[in-house]
């Protein structure tokens, strides 16, 4: 069974943080649980794509490894630069 974890992100309105599930950010319409005004899912669209990115290259890294580059030290040159 998966449970959705919560996030924490500011209210525009009261500027206090609201802790729910990423789901309940993306709601059509939802209340502040804090100051009571109104919030709709649009309000939040460019914070939760950046959480939603973040997370996605999180994953990425944690099941493929970090990025390497050509270099045994993972620098782009070809070269050793380890000085062995």
């Amino acid at each position: 069974m998966y449970t959705e974890t919560n996030i924490a992100l500011d209210c525009p309105c009261c500027g206090e943080s609201i802790y729910e599930s990423l789901s309940w950010f993306k709601k059509t319409y939802s209340t502040c649980p804090i100051c009571d005004k109104g919030l709709s899912a649009n309000q939040f669209t460019s914070l939760i794509s950046d959480l939603e990115k973040s997370m996605e290259e999180s994953v990425e890294e944690m099941v493929n490894g970090r990025p390497q580059g050509g270099g045994c030290c993972g620098s782009k040159k070809s070269s050793c630069c380890c000085g062995s």
